[in-house]
Order: structure tokens, then C-alpha cells, then sequence
């Protein structure tokens, strides 16, 4: 199981961007992300019910989900199967649903809320029975597997405090958390990380020897092996190493799949966190992997880069970089502004300006928050998972 716990540090702002020079990617086919109210599950949803007590949440996961939406895998359909996950609301391991169905492409994950313990803020895990939807992607179990493919799973989101208090939420995707706020957005980029594979994934495992991540992808960025951290209860390796960062920034910002969260600030998905998920086996836009943001590849989060989103707007398919789509799914709109203007004057160091980056629970993954924030010399809750 994952955790993550909080304490204080001064820490700078570090900036979340990356480079990008290399071939257009044309997604074979987006990836539907399916939410779904486990509160829907026993009835209809009502007070008390995470969703229900914080009806934006549900907005917001789902601009969450724009992350991986643009991975391109065909997915086989799922007709009539049996499936078992983690009930995001009560914790009840193995919940079975049977007739069970998703349409090609599409993944479904069951969402809610409950008290988690201790300090827990959060839950993932991709469905069950493992190894039983390979859904068209090969081999996805075991020591051969080199691909990774679910029906889907589940997320829970703690609600409660250690001293029973509501937990402080932050949903908005167009403002920064405030002190001491749980930022909703970097708590879901993390968890569907683990839905898609990071640490959970055979795949991922198979790439690991002597606690380094070896694939290529993830090594090409980094420029070496990606330390990552060992859980002897799960025995898989959930999390990037401490302290790692996503090269080739100038300024480098903390990974989303690391052991670590700062309180009270947004983390981003970084080039590096895409490039795993890349090597565990789905297909990635290659702007993902690169600086974000960058539409002409120059090194930089500009002007230029708004006025090619400018020129795009409107685009629903077929996009490409230069044209505005900065986020992979064919298309310019007000997500790919959204993400320029998330990464907005952040440069790439000047040895990978023309680096090409496209080279070739059952375990449930959980976050928690120990400790308070300091608001004077730059203290700020920071959340750490340990094992």
C-alpha cells in the first residue's frame, strides 16, 4: 500500500514543463475514461456520499482524466464478464459486479469517497481478476509480460481529517490550492497513474532490476535509470525514488508518480511520468513526453506558442502540435490554453533543445498527509508516501 505524509519544508516554486521536438503523433484511437458513482452502486447517491457533498469534484475528475485521454490503444470491448474491485465508499476488497460490459476503448472507473485511515487521502487500483482483460494488447501477466490493459478500476478520496474535521479540498483546475488545501487535481493525476499501470502494471515490474526503472522511454528523458522504490508487502515497485525530477527542464518539477506531494500546491504530470506509462506499454502523444506547452518545439512557453493555440482553436481533429494541439488528442480547445498556460514561461535546459523524447491493489495504492503548514518563510506542507 502507498502513503503519503506531510511535513515542513521551505521549498522554491519549481516550474512543470518539458521539451518537445519530434514526429507528429496521430492517436490509433483515444481512450474513453468512465466515471462511475460507486454510490450509484446500492441505490441513489445522497448526503454523505463524497460526490454528492462536493458536486464539483466530479468536474474536475474528469478534467483530471484529459491527461491520459489521448493514449492511443485499441481496447477491445468487454461484454458480460465478471469483475471485482476495491468499493471506493466502504473499502470492501474484491466487490464483484457481474454482466459486467465496456465498449471498445473504454475504460470504467469507480469513483467515491469514504474516511480513510489514518492519514490517507486517497486510494487506486486497476480491476480484477488481474491478467483477465488483456483486451487486445497481448501479453499483460507475468514475467513475460511487455503490455498492460484494464477494464478499468476504482479511485477513493478520503473525507475526513485525522481529527475528524472535513478534509480541505481544493477542485478548481483554474486556481491554486491555498494553504493547507489537498489539491483534488494532483491527488487524481497521481491515483490514475496506478489505475493505468504505474506500480501496478506487470509490465512496469518486468522493466525494473536492482530498484532502477530500465525502459527505454522513461531512461531516454532521464538520462540514466529511474531510481524506484520497493514495497516488500505489495512486492512491487510503487513509486519513483525520492527527490527525483523530470529533466530536461531548467527549472526541474517534482514527478506526479513520486513518494511525495506538497500540500497546498498543484503538482503536474510531468514528461517523465508519461514516458513509464509509455514503457509499460500505451501509446503516448509524443507532446506529452517533451516541454508542455512548446507548440513550435523552440525550447520555450510562449507567446508564439498561444498564438499557434490561437490560430488552431476550434480544431476538432487531426490537430498537430504546430497547429495549437498541445495535449495529443487531435483537437484545439480550451484544455490545450489550459495546459499552455499552466507551463507559461518555462524553458528547457539548453542541451535538449532538439532532443527527441519519443524513444524507442488486487494492491491498493493510497496517499496520506501527516502534520500542518506553516505559512511563514515559505513552509509548506509536503506530502510523502512511505510503505
Amino acid at each position: 500500500m502507498f502513503f503519503y505524509f506531510v511535513w515542513r519544508r521551505c521549498r522554491c516554486v519549481l516550474l512543470a514543463a518539458m521539451v518537445l521536438v519530434g514526429p507528429v503523433y496521430e492517436p490509433a484511437q483515444a481512450v474513453v475514461l468512465d466515471f462511475q458513482l460507486a454510490c450509484d452502486l446500492g441505490g441513489t447517491c445522497g448526503a454523505g456520499d463524497f460526490f454528492f457533498d462536493h458536486p464539483e469534484a466530479l468536474d474536475s475528475l474528469n478534467f483530471a482524466g484529459a491527461v491520459y485521454a489521448p493514449f492511443g490503444d485499441a481496447l477491445s470491448a468487454v461484454a458480460g464478464a465478471s469483475v471485482t474491485f476495491s468499493h471506493p465508499d466502504t473499502g470492501a476488497a474484491g466487490f464483484g459486479l457481474s454482466n459486467f460490459s465496456v465498449a471498445a476503448d473504454t475504460v470504467t472507473i469507480y469513483v467515491g469517497g469514504r474516511d480513510l485511515p489514518g492519514n490517507q487521502v486517497g486510494a487506486a487500483a486497476p480491476g480484477g481478476p488481474t491478467g483477465s482483460f488483456a483486451r487486445g494488447q497481448g501479453n499483460i501477466v507475468g514475467s513475460l509480460a511487455d503490455d498492460f490493459s484494464m477494464w478499468g478500476g476504482s479511485i477513493a478520496f478520503d473525507t475526513k481529517n485525522t481529527n475528524g474535521t472535513d478534509r480541505n479540498w481544493h477542485f478548481d483546475p483554474q486556481t491554486s490550492p491555498g494553504p493547507g488545501q489537498t489539491d483534488f487535481l494532483s491527488v487524481a493525476w497521481h491515483e490514475l497513474g496506478h489505475v493505468f499501470g504505474f506500480g501496478t502494471a506487470d509490465s512496469f515490474e518486468n522493466l525494473i532490476s536492482g530498484d532502477e526503472l530500465l525502459g527505454a522511454v522513461a531512461v531516454g528523458i532521464y538520462g540514466s535509470n529511474v531510481p524506484v522504490v520497493f514495497n516488500p508487502a505489495s512486492s512491487r515497485h510503487e513509486h519513483w525514488g525520492s527527490g527525483i525530477t523530470s529533466p530536461p527542464y531548467a527549472s526541474e518539477p517534482d514527478v506526479a508518480f513520486d513518494a511525495a506531494l506538497v500540500l497546498g500546491r498543484r503538482t503536474l504530470v510531468t514528461p517523465l511520468d508519461i514516458a513509464a506509462l509509455d514503457d509499460l506499454g500505451w501509446e503516448v502523444p509524443g507532446q506529452l513526453l517533451g516541454l508542455h506547452g512548446n507548440a513550435d518545439g523552440d525550447g520555450d512557453v510562449d507567446g508564439v506558442d498561444f498564438l499557434a493555440w490561437q490560430r488552431g482553436n476550434g480544431t476538432t481533429s487531426g490537430a498537430i502540435v504546430a497547429g495549437g494541439d498541445v495535449s495529443g488528442d487531435g483537437a484545439v480547445d480550451d484544455y490545450d490554453l489550459w495546459l499552455w498556460s499552466q507551463h507559461y514561461g518555462a524553458t528547457a535546459t539548453a542541451g535538449n533543445l532538439s532532443a527527441n523524447h519519443q524513444i524507442p491493489e488486487p494492491v491498493t495504492w493510497g496517499l496520506f498527509v501527516m502534520g500542518s503548514i506553516g505559512l511563514s518563510q515559505w513552509r509548506v506542507g509536503r506530502q510523502r508516501r512511505a510503505t
